[in-house]
């Protein structure tokens, strides 16, 4: 019984070595497993819609919209894009037929007959809401605009004068849908009309009338002209509701054009 007992013990001994040996190992052993979940983690973060809508292209199709209805190109477009790199072509283009220009209710100044009776539907109701507003410029030919130009650049310099006045050719007036709005109290052409009664009715219902800023504060990058709130352009309803629904700034970007800073 002695000598069995020794071995039993000795049997016991080495059994409880090797799992005391077992617990040490799996003490030092590195944890690696959770780390395995890493990679997978990262890539779905990534991937996930993270763009700031700001900076990202304008969109090309939209629910309530056929962005591609109108030409960009035809000066005849109630869509046609006109900035500093897009000149009217022909340069001396007129409406297609001059008999289409009318003069608004206020007798401000001509427009196209569609953006005349939008302005005129849109003078009646500012007025009726106490915020009358008169109109100093509409339609300019291209020996106007030419004409226009000459005396912003004599009294400025060139480069100053690029900023708020188009060469003749990249006018938008040409096209006869833009006009420039001015407060009864005496603010013209400056940026004191965006706080005048006018003004802010303008800025608050143009969208409802097809009118939109044509530019904005903040997008000279974009437009190639100062903040001018006094400039506005007929579109239609359906597209400037749509700019004004989207937050989309200029018609550059809500047609998906380049920007246009400056001439070529």
């Amino acid at each position: 019984m002695r000598g069995s007992s020794r071995w039993f013990l000795a049997g016991v001994l080495a059994v409880a070595c090797s799992i005391a040996g077992v617990l040490v190992a799996s003490v030092l052993q590195p944890r690696v497993a959770p780390h395995v979940t890493v990679t997978p983690v990262v890539v779905t973060v990534t991937t996930t819609s993270t763009a700031n809508p700001v900076a990202a292209p304008a969109p090309v199709t939209s629910p309530g919209i056929n962005l591609a209805q109108f030409s960009t190109d035809d000066p005849g477009s109630i869509w046609v894009v006109v900035n500093k790199q897009r000149p009217i072509n022909p340069l001396d283009y007129e409406p297609r037929r001059l008999t289409d220009l009318v003069v608004p209710g206020d007798g401000g100044a001509k427009l196209t007959r569609e953006a005349a009776d939008a302005l005129n539907a849109m003078y009646k109701a500012a007025k009726a809401d106490g915020a009358p507003f008169l109109v100093s410029s509409g339609y300019r030919s291209y020996d106007l605009q030419s004409d226009v130009f000459a005396e912003y650049v004599a009294a400025s310099g060139r480069k100053a004068a690029e900023t708020f006045s188009a060469r003749a050719g990249f006018s938008e007036h040409q096209t006869g849908l833009a006009f420039d709005a001015y407060d009864p109290t005496g603010c013209q052409d400056n940026a004191c009309f965006a706080k005048t009664k006018s003004g802010k009715w303008i800025a608050a219902h143009a969208a409802e009338y097809g009118f939109i800023e044509r530019y904005p504060d903040g997008e000279t990058a974009t437009t190639g002209y100062i903040w001018e709130p006094w400039h506005w352009r007929y579109v239609g309803v359906d597209l400037a509701q749509y700019m004004r629904g989207q937050g989309i700034a200029t018609l550059e970007q809500a047609l998906g054009l380049p920007a246009a800073p400056d001439y070529s």
